[in-house]
Protein backbone atom coordinates (compact mmCIF):
# COMPACT_ATOMS: atom_id res chain seq x y z
CA UNK A 1 0.00 0.00 0.00
CA UNK A 2 2.83 2.41 0.79
CA UNK A 3 4.20 1.79 -2.72
CA UNK A 4 1.04 3.29 -4.24
CA UNK A 5 1.43 6.53 -2.30
CA UNK A 6 2.22 9.54 -4.50
CA UNK A 7 4.59 12.22 -3.30
CA UNK A 8 4.20 15.76 -4.58
CA UNK A 9 5.76 19.12 -3.91
CA UNK A 10 4.57 22.57 -4.85
CA UNK A 11 6.60 24.23 -7.62
CA UNK A 12 5.43 27.60 -8.99
CA UNK A 13 1.88 27.02 -7.70
CA UNK A 14 1.64 23.56 -9.27
CA UNK A 15 1.93 20.14 -7.70
CA UNK A 16 4.76 18.05 -9.16
CA UNK A 17 5.05 14.34 -8.50
CA UNK A 18 8.44 13.31 -7.08
CA UNK A 19 10.06 10.25 -5.57
CA UNK A 20 9.84 9.53 -1.85
CA UNK A 21 13.53 10.44 -1.39
CA UNK A 22 13.13 13.80 -3.15
CA UNK A 23 9.97 14.52 -1.16
CA UNK A 24 11.68 13.86 2.18
CA UNK A 25 14.84 15.78 1.20
CA UNK A 26 12.70 18.75 0.08
CA UNK A 27 10.73 18.87 3.32
CA UNK A 28 13.81 18.34 5.45
CA UNK A 29 15.45 21.35 3.76
CA UNK A 30 12.29 23.44 4.23
CA UNK A 31 12.13 22.59 7.92
CA UNK A 32 15.81 23.46 8.36
CA UNK A 33 15.20 26.81 6.64
CA UNK A 34 12.18 27.53 8.85
CA UNK A 35 14.21 26.72 11.95
CA UNK A 36 17.06 29.01 10.85
CA UNK A 37 14.57 31.82 10.16
CA UNK A 38 13.06 31.32 13.60
CA UNK A 39 16.46 31.50 15.30
CA UNK A 40 17.48 34.55 13.26
CA UNK A 41 14.24 36.35 14.14
CA UNK A 42 14.89 35.85 17.84
CA UNK A 43 17.99 38.04 17.58
CA UNK A 44 16.81 40.44 14.89
CA UNK A 45 16.03 44.03 15.78
CA UNK A 46 14.82 45.92 12.74
CA UNK A 47 12.19 48.50 11.93
CA UNK A 48 10.53 46.10 9.49
CA UNK A 49 10.30 43.35 12.09
CA UNK A 50 8.76 45.70 14.62
CA UNK A 51 6.21 46.83 12.05
CA UNK A 52 5.41 43.22 11.10
CA UNK A 53 4.95 42.32 14.77
CA UNK A 54 2.80 45.39 15.42
CA UNK A 55 5.22 46.96 17.89
CA UNK A 56 5.27 50.72 18.14
CA UNK A 57 8.82 51.80 17.35
CA UNK A 58 8.58 54.88 19.55
CA UNK A 59 7.87 52.61 22.52
CA UNK A 60 10.91 50.47 21.73
CA UNK A 61 13.14 53.53 21.41
CA UNK A 62 11.96 54.86 24.76
CA UNK A 63 12.77 51.53 26.39
CA UNK A 64 16.40 51.73 25.25
CA UNK A 65 16.83 55.41 26.06
CA UNK A 66 18.68 55.89 29.35
CA UNK A 67 16.65 57.49 32.11
CA UNK A 68 17.71 60.55 34.08
CA UNK A 69 18.64 58.23 36.95
CA UNK A 70 20.81 56.14 34.62
CA UNK A 71 22.62 59.23 33.38
CA UNK A 72 23.18 60.53 36.91
CA UNK A 73 24.48 57.14 38.03
CA UNK A 74 26.83 57.03 35.05
CA UNK A 75 28.09 60.56 35.81
CA UNK A 76 28.70 59.58 39.44
CA UNK A 77 30.59 56.46 38.38
CA UNK A 78 32.74 58.48 35.96
CA UNK A 79 33.50 60.96 38.74
CA UNK A 80 34.54 58.12 41.06
CA UNK A 81 36.64 56.58 38.29
CA UNK A 82 38.41 59.91 37.73
CA UNK A 83 39.17 60.17 41.45
CA UNK A 84 40.38 56.56 41.56
CA UNK A 85 42.63 57.09 38.52
CA UNK A 86 44.09 60.21 40.16
CA UNK A 87 45.00 58.10 43.20
CA UNK A 88 47.23 55.78 41.13
CA UNK A 89 51.00 56.23 41.07
CA UNK A 90 52.70 57.28 37.82
CA UNK A 91 53.63 53.72 36.73
CA UNK A 92 50.07 52.51 37.29
CA UNK A 93 48.65 55.52 35.41
CA UNK A 94 51.02 54.87 32.49
CA UNK A 95 49.99 51.22 32.24
CA UNK A 96 46.25 52.00 32.38
CA UNK A 97 46.62 54.88 29.94
CA UNK A 98 48.54 52.80 27.39
CA UNK A 99 46.27 49.75 27.61
CA UNK A 100 42.86 51.37 27.88
CA UNK A 101 43.14 54.86 26.42
CA UNK A 102 45.77 54.33 23.72
CA UNK A 103 44.52 50.82 22.94
CA UNK A 104 47.88 49.06 23.11
CA UNK A 105 47.81 45.33 23.59
CA UNK A 106 49.68 43.81 26.51
CA UNK A 107 52.16 42.36 24.00
CA UNK A 108 52.83 45.73 22.36
CA UNK A 109 53.19 47.47 25.71
CA UNK A 110 55.52 44.72 26.84
CA UNK A 111 57.78 45.34 23.84
CA UNK A 112 57.53 49.13 24.24
CA UNK A 113 58.67 49.24 27.88
CA UNK A 114 60.77 46.05 27.77
CA UNK A 115 58.84 44.19 30.49
CA UNK A 116 57.53 40.61 30.14
CA UNK A 117 53.91 40.34 29.03
CA UNK A 118 53.04 38.21 32.06
CA UNK A 119 54.28 41.04 34.30
CA UNK A 120 52.12 43.52 32.38
CA UNK A 121 49.11 41.24 32.82
CA UNK A 122 49.73 40.79 36.56
CA UNK A 123 50.16 44.52 37.09
CA UNK A 124 47.02 45.27 35.10
CA UNK A 125 44.94 42.88 37.20
CA UNK A 126 46.28 44.38 40.44
CA UNK A 127 45.63 47.93 39.25
CA UNK A 128 42.08 47.10 38.15
CA UNK A 129 41.41 45.52 41.54
CA UNK A 130 42.82 48.63 43.22
CA UNK A 131 40.58 50.85 41.05
CA UNK A 132 37.53 48.74 41.93
CA UNK A 133 38.30 49.05 45.65
CA UNK A 134 38.86 52.79 45.38
CA UNK A 135 35.56 53.24 43.54
CA UNK A 136 33.59 51.18 46.06
CA UNK A 137 34.79 53.27 49.00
Amino acid sequence: MSEDKKYTILVKHQRVEVSKAVYHAYHKAREAERYQDKVARQFELSLERFQEDGVQVELQLSIYEPTVEDRLTQQEQLKKLGQALAALNSEEKLLIHELFFNGLSERNLSAKINVPQKTINDRKRKILLKLRNLMEN
